[in-house]
């Protein structure tokens, strides 16, 4: 008798714990499965945070990119007849702004980069400092637009070799080195302070290598000056003779200022 009932206490024992751990087995398995859910609700949410993020990103570019290319939008709707250029560089973040003075038989651009995108010629920006330029002006003959260009060139002095078979000649004159060269119809030339140890051959080489890729208007006669000297938007002019009208580019950048000549042969 006493064998029955420790028997059926051993079987009672053996079956309530059986009982507690399918209990434990169930909680842990409820409680993985909510643990789970967290964190993949946790992970969607990042997911739908970061597809916001980036397509903040990209509106924030294409909004610049439009800012960007208004200006010239605005330009070229207001002076339809006027050849224009289709591109004016300035540095990255920065937004192009533009101020226009429109006479009888000529335009003045004056360019200017900003943090913000303003209106054609907002009254505010006679506060600012611009960095770039452009004129047309139409004459009564040829000859007059071709003098108005002033085009020089001067072989005198030492031969330089500027790569791709062209020759600049430079030689010094009231603390200046000057190193001309011709392309085209086009004179060059390079100006160096000597009391800045300033030395145009390497300006005058990257110039060189940029015109061997890109095309410059062709012009009746044209003259590029590169004023080393200078650090304001008049210190690279790119002019040139188009039957009777010339047009004036400058930049306060060598490489921009070109650029923005070979942007109106496009």
């Amino acid at each position: 008798m006493k064998k029955e009932i420790g028997l059926l206490v051993t079987v009672l024992a053996i079956g309530a714990l059986a009982g507690c751990d399918t209990k434990n087995n169930t909680d842990k398995s409820e409680s993985t499965h909510s643990s789970t859910h967290t964190s993949t609700t946790i992970s969607s949410e990042s997911s739908s945070s970061s597809s916001e993020a980036a397509s903040s990103s990209a509106a924030q570019t294409s909004s610049k990119t439009v800012t960007q290319a208004g200006t010239l939008d605005q330009l070229s709707a207001a002076f339809p007849q006027d050849r224009l250029p289709s591109e004016v560089p300035v540095t990255e973040q920065k937004t192009l702004n533009a101020a226009t003075d429109e006479g009888a038989d000529q335009l003045s651009i004056l360019y200017y980069q900003l943090n913000d995108q303003r209106e054609l010629n907002d009254p505010s920006l006679n506060n600012e400092t611009p960095i770039a330029s452009y004129k047309n002006a139409a004459y009564e003959n040829e000859d007059q637009a071709a003098e108005a260009v002033h085009a020089n060139l001067d072989e005198g002095g030492q031969a330089v070799d500027l790569g791709h078979n062209i020759t600049g000649h430079m030689q010094g004159a009231a603390g200046s080195s000057y190193l001309s060269w011709q392309e085209g119809n086009w004179n060059l030339t390079v100006r160096a302070v000597n009391q800045e140890n300033q030395d145009p051959v390497p300006v005058a080489k990257k110039i060189v290598a940029y015109l061997e890729e890109a095309m410059l208007p062709a012009p009746g006669i044209g003259q590029i000056t590169i004023d080393m000297g200078k650090s304001d938007y008049t210190a690279n002019s790119v002019s040139w003779q188009d039957s009777k009208i010339t047009y004036t580019l400058q930049h306060q950048d060598p490489l921009s200022a070109l650029k923005m000549a070979v942007s109106m042969n496009q």
